[in-house]
């Protein structure tokens, strides 16, 4: 496998935060890599460094940044593109095509020129011939550039996202729509490097699927950061781990990577009980008497140092765990909350979020709450939690119903506060819900912080450590109902984990808005799915859910396919002529049109057979109980009216075929 660059003896601080210290990585032409660590230990500066945004320390031996030159048949030069997490508007009133020029300088000033020769060549001028040379010399350049490869691959993702009108104002989409122009720009690029940060924030499950399959198939080599474990798992094929200044590679995928930590973390463990009873040995010696001392070998006391060292290293390098305490109230009431028939719309658009919703939240449900970018589900939050009044409908609380949320915004953060001002409110202790108190400096460690941080200023922190940061402030808080607004967004692998055991062990009640679906699946015991203004309930979590969506989505492709095409009825009379050529001296127009779609909608028709095989080959009867059962019932019957439907699309093309056939003899 070709080598595409290498980073050698990379050393980066920032004041007295050691991010880099004499590390670096190798990545070859293919490379899939998951890009592992705590937020704030490096990675999206790791990514910079990569782009050349931010430089690496002076040392000796000094930083090498090599970088294959020739690249693929084509001799492509190295480069570079990193797709940024967050969306930002560069001009007023832009629109979505032109949004890419600002990702390709070069692209943009030729772009620009060619504009402005087109508007010269429209009006009178007495040397058109110099311009139209111009003109063709800048369109050959730009063709060198690939512009119009680059331009043609990045409309044709934005239609597959669901972009119909490229001339639309990028300031009027929503935060779902931003997020897929980018994901548009990182799978157009020719770059033989891209970098993803983030990518799956803000969007829904079915993008994020869309996103799944385009990298899964792509051959380009990539490097990610993400949250979404399900994603990680299906297209990686190395996962690179940042921390204590390091840069680790494992070749593998990230299921194999999490066995590999088992068995590193038990080896660790190991390791450290034999070198502290070596440590005592060795301490017990040191401890001797004065006679002792003058005799005592001065390379064994340099060994108990260095043994000494060693252990601290050990021990840093030991798994530290979020330390996390979800508070519920000694509440008794069973039904904690009420909606009856709510509906609501905004004024400024009059479109119904929620039509008609009734719904009991009880006592230790913990419900998923799902739905595409914009259909509604933090106004839905907003009604339970009473900052929004319904149109019509009631929504009633248990008589002092605590609520505590946790939102997207941050909005209680303020950046030029700092982690003690914002955790002790100007106080040194901190007062936890169970009547306890602790200092404030104990509480942010907790929180996997080091206490040095304590004072910096909010702004100097990632996105992932405000994250976290805003975890501590709300769960020194108890609650009745606790709301996740997306809690995933921006959080690192790691403290991901510990929160979602920590949901799962947690007997309260919560509402998780969430796309992460690993997240989903281990702590929801319910999901409300909304779509088209309306709710549905799935009772049995996360799995259930996530098999309707897959039917739906197919579904709606053999919808797609029948849309493009006249609906066409089968009349058995049409059937019967095949099997009796005298009948009929020709195919009908609607067995012309059948031929053409038949095939398709038969592929889709197999593909979701066989995802209910998988299903059935996956089930665990081992642990079976009545829920279990009925739903192995419900897949059995659905595979059973499948396949018989299959039979009867399998029987019709054969009969159009074979009448096809013998009217071409």
């Amino acid at each position: 496998m070709e080598i595409l660059c290498t980073l050698k003896n990379l050393n980066l601080t920032f004041g007295p935060k050691v991010l880099f210290s004499q590390t670096g990585l190798t990545i070859n032409e293919g490379d899939k890599i998951g890009l592992l660590g705590l937020n704030g230990h490096g990675k999206s500066t790791f990514f910079k460094i990569l782009t050349g945004e931010i430089k690496a320390d002076s040392s000796t031996p000094p930083f090498a940044f090599d970088k294959a030159k020739d690249i693929g048949e084509e001799k492509q030069s190295f480069s570079v593109f990193r797709v940024p997490q967050e969306f930002q508007i560069f001009v007023k009133n832009e629109t979505i095509s032109d949004y890419i020029f600002h990702f390709y300088p070069t692209l943009k000033t030729v772009h620009a020129e060619l504009t402005s020769l087109e508007t010269k060549l429209s009006a009178t001028h007495t040397n058109h011939d110099f311009l139209i040379k111009h003109q063709q010399s800048l369109l050959e350049h730009f063709d060198h550039l690939k512009g119009w490869e680059i331009i043609r691959s990045y409309e044709s993702y934005l239609k597959f996202f669901g972009f119909n009108d490229l001339g639309i104002n990028v300031g009027q989409l929503s935060g779902g729509e931003q997020k897929r122009v980018l994901l548009a720009l990182g799978l157009s690029t020719p770059s033989p490097l891209v970098l993803w940060d983030e990518p799956t924030n803000h969007l829904d499950i079915e993008t994020i699927r869309q996103l799944e399959d385009e990298l899964a198939q792509s051959n380009k080599t990539f490097i990610i950061i993400t949250h979404d474990r399900y994603l990680l798992s299906s297209i990686t094929n190395k996962i690179v781990h940042i921390g204590h200044g390091d840069i680790k590679r494992f070749d593998g995928s990230y299921t194999d990577y999490l066995e590999h930590l088992k068995s590193e973390e038990h080896a660790r463990i190991q390791l450290l009980g034999r070198l502290k009873n070596r440590l005592q040995r060795e301490d017990d010696w040191m401890k001797q008497g004065i006679k002792a001392r003058g005799t005592r070998s001065k390379k064994r006391v340099e060994n108990f140092h260095d043994l000494k060292s060693k252990i601290s290293i050990i021990k840093e390098q030991a798994k530290k765990e979020l330390s996390l305490t979800i508070h519920n109230s000694d509440r008794k009431t069973k039904i904690l909350a009420k909606l009856k028939n709510v509906s609501f719309a905004y004024n400024n658009n009059n479109k119904t979020l929620i039509k008609n919703f009734s719904m009991e939240i009880t006592k230790g449900e913990k419900i998923g709450l799902l739905g595409g970018n914009g259909v509604g589900k933090s106004t839905l939050l907003s009604l339970i939690a009473k900052e929004l009044s319904p149109a019509s409908g009631n929504v009633d609380h248990a008589d002092g119903l605590r609520i505590g949320i946790f939102t997207q915004k941050r909005s209680e953060l303020d950046n030029n506060k700092t982690p003690f001002e914002i955790l002790g409110n100007g106080q040194d202790q901190v007062n936890l819900p169970n009547g306890r108190s602790m200092h404030v400096i104990a509480y942010f460690e907790k929180f996997l912080f080091n206490r040095d941080e304590i004072n910096r200023p909010l702004h100097t922190f990632s996105g992932g450590e405000r994250n976290r940061l805003q975890m501590a402030l709300n769960l020194s808080r108890s609650a009745d109902l606790w709301i996740f607004d997306e809690p995933t967004n921006d959080l690192d692998l790691e403290s991901l984990t510990i929160l979602e055991t920590h949901l799962a062990e947690f007997d309260g009640s919560l509402i998780i808005v969430s796309h992460d679906r690993a997240f989903l699946n281990n702590v929801t015991n319910k999901v409300w799915l909304l779509e088209n203004s309306e709710i549905q309930k799935f009772e049995a979590g996360y799995s259930q859910v996530e098999a309707y969506l897959e039917v739906k989505s197919m579904e709606d492709e053999i919808a797609d396919y029948n849309a493009s095409s006249t609906q066409i009825t089968v009349n058995p009379k049409d059937i019967d002529t095949a099997n009796n050529p005298s009948k009929s001296q020709k195919l009908t127009n609607k067995e012309k049109e059948r031929i053409k779609t038949l095939p398709a909608i038969i592929k889709l028709k197999e593909h979701e057979l066989e995802l209910i095989d998988q299903e059935i080959e996956a089930f665990d009867f081992g642990s079976v109980d009545i829920e279990a059962r009925n739903s192995y019932i419900e897949l059995s019957s659905k595979k059973e009216a499948n396949e018989s439907e299959l039979l009867e699309m399998y029987q019709e093309l054969e009969d159009i075929n074979h009448k096809a056939i013998i009217y071409e003899k």
